[in-house]
């Protein structure tokens, strides 16, 4: 039914302000499928469709609609076969002229205009009875200015208007944006109605991810003149507003690792110890998601530095939490400079969401780390809140101890002997290091310092 190849459309070409809206879009509809558009602001999903409806011509590409080729149609020839509700309720309607006078107007679209009477007392009859298909109780109101309407009532009426004479193809951007959500609710349900009722195919553009996942048998979410996802069918079937908003996520996240990737690769310093950091980070669950090598690749291809084998799954084993804060100091001590901190900071973030999990070891590595980079930023030489310190119970328990490599030497505190293992800024970390001498079998806790870190 519609078929579109390699639109594309630049706004404000070669000036500072151009906008590249449209990048080589290819989309076939079938007949009677129901397409619902979504995207970003700026993503380029009402511009598709008035591309589609004529409001310009693109720069290049092909559009065909039930078999006419119409690129370079005009916008009132290509009405005839298009039927279009916008979001502004007032667009597409004369306010001053009654109900049934614009939908007499609706009746003959596309038939020529004589001098003879437009609203005969069949016609009149017709409208009223589709005008009840609304439950709106607006088919004992026909002589009214359609002006004096509600914004969901003259909506409805606008759909009506639309879809009076089927057209090929029916285009509704975000025509229910502007409306209160009871108004708009009723509005969806006589979209519905309608586009079932004459098996109208129908781009349909919407910001509301239950219309999306409610409506139509095809979403397309567009990002930056371009298909990004094109779930048709089962996929289709199984979407979900949550499922939708992360793909939204995926793209903001995407965007903003694009950013301080472009920003950290231009000049940072220290590259071996930052790679050794991401991939410390990224290894604290234990599997390194494709996604996550994916982003450790692109800086190391960047600043020529040789990342180690991605492990096969279930081989290596996770990465303790000790070790990734030991990458970070060993970074911090290079004295990078401190925007580049925080963008190392941005990137691992990156990395611990690229997988959609974030993991309690991840959770507490990042706490740690952020709360050492803000440290380093303000040249604060505070020592962390929360000291972890091991406390045998038997002599055996002491000499293991003693053998490990610890940075401080035992003391006494409150009447016994305590070797410290460190002291740490984040809880949720201090825990997780506490861990690891627990599992040993060694008494072990956390001492919360307070005052004396400031």
């Amino acid at each position: 039914m519609l078929k579109l190849t390699r639109i594309a459309k630049t706004f404000h070409r070669g000036t500072p302000n151009e906008v590249r809206a449209l990048q080589g879009v290819n989309l076939e509809l079938k007949e009677g499928s129901f397409l619902i558009v979504i995207g970003t602001n700026g993503s380029g999903k009402s511009t598709l469709l008035n591309a589609v409806a004529g409001s310009f011509l693109p720069d290049s590409g092909e559009i065909e609609l039930a078999g006419h080729a119409m690129t370079n149609w005009a916008e009132h020839r290509r009405a005839v076969s298009i039927g279009r509700v916008f979001q502004n309720p007032f667009s597409g309607t004369a306010p001053s002229m009654s109900i049934a006078e614009n939908l007499a107007l609706a009746a003959r679209r596309g038939l020529g205009r004589g001098l003879g009477r437009n609203l005969s007392s069949n016609l009149r009859s017709e409208i009223g009875d589709r005008v009840r298909t609304l439950e709106m109780g607006l088919e004992d109101r026909l002589d009214n200015p359609i002006g004096t309407l509600s914004g969901g009532q003259r909506q409805a009426l606008t759909l009506l208007m639309a879809s009076w004479i089927k057209p090929d193809l029916l285009l509704l951007d975000e025509h229910t944006a502007a409306l209160d959500p009871k108004s708009a609710d009723q509005v969806i349900r006589v979209t519905h109605e309608i586009v079932q009722r004459d098996r109208l195919t129908t781009m349909m553009v919407t910001h509301s991810m239950q219309q999306a996942v409610s409506l139509g048998d095809r979403i397309i979410m567009m990002h930056k003149g371009r298909i990004l996802h094109d779930l048709q069918a089962e996929e289709k079937r199984r979407a979900s507003v949550e499922g939708l908003l992360k793909r939204f996520e995926d793209v903001r996240r995407r965007e903003q690792m694009d950013a301080t990737t472009e920003t950290l690769g231009r000049d940072a310093a220290s590259k071996g110890e930052l790679i050794a950091v991401f991939e410390a980070i990224a290894g604290l669950d234990g599997v390194i998601d494709p996604r996550e090598w994916r982003l450790l690749s692109r800086f190391a291809e960047r600043w020529g530095v040789e990342l180690s084998a991605m492990p096969a799954s279930g081989e290596g084993g996770p990465v303790d939490v000790a070790t990734a804060r030991r990458a970070v100091e060993a970074y911090l001590g290079t004295l990078p400079p401190v925007h580049q901190a925080l963008e190392m900071l941005d990137v691992l973030e990156q990395i611990v969401w690229a997988d959609a999990e974030v993991s309690p070891e991840e959770s507490a590595a990042i706490d740690e780390i952020a709360a050492m980079v803000a440290g380093y930023a303000s040249h604060s030489d505070a020592e962390g809140r929360f000291e972890v310190v091991i406390v045998p119970q038997t002599p055996e328990q002491v000499a293991r101890v003693e053998a490990f490599s610890l940075p401080q030497p035992a003391r006494k505190e409150r009447g016994g002997v305590v070797h410290p293992v460190g002291r740490f800024f984040s809880l949720e970390y201090a825990e997780k290091i506490c861990e690891r001498y627990v599992d040993q079998g060694l008494f072990t806790t956390c001492l919360d310092r307070g005052a004396e870190s400031v």
